[in-house]
């Protein structure tokens, strides 16, 4: 049962990172057709490619997508924000990937402001 939770768990935090990358890009670029295709194409080969989308010097793609996911493997690993023994930061590339992954297959579930 924990294992089914954690998935669901990590499922969620994939699906809230690109809620909230899509909200960003939205703000950034404008509510346009096919924003998730964009975003996902400039991020296919490399995450900091999203810098250059979003003309931001990269806080996009770590304050909406990194430091979600340090911040979901904190709090899975019940860790806080002193807490040194732990380097979060492979296992937040690793899950902003995922999580890019995550939107590259399922861009249409993210242009959601198209149906508003």
């Amino acid at each position: 049962m924990a294992n089914k939770n954690a998935k669901a768990a990590r499922h969620a935090i994939i699906v809230d990172m690109n809620d909230f990358l899509m909200d960003y890009a939205a703000n950034k670029l404008g509510k346009q057709p096919d924003l998730a295709e964009k975003v996902a194409a400039a991020a296919k080969n490399d995450l900091s490619e999203l810098d250059s989308l979003f003309k931001d010097n990269g806080v996009g793609r770590r304050t909406k997508y990194l430091d979600l996911a340090a911040g979901f493997l904190r709090d899975e690993a019940d860790a806080d924000d002193e807490d040194t023994s732990h380097d979060f930061t492979a296992a937040s590339d690793a899950l902003a990937k995922e999580a890019m992954a995550y939107l590259s297959s399922h861009t249409n579930e993210f242009d959601r402001w198209e149906e508003e």
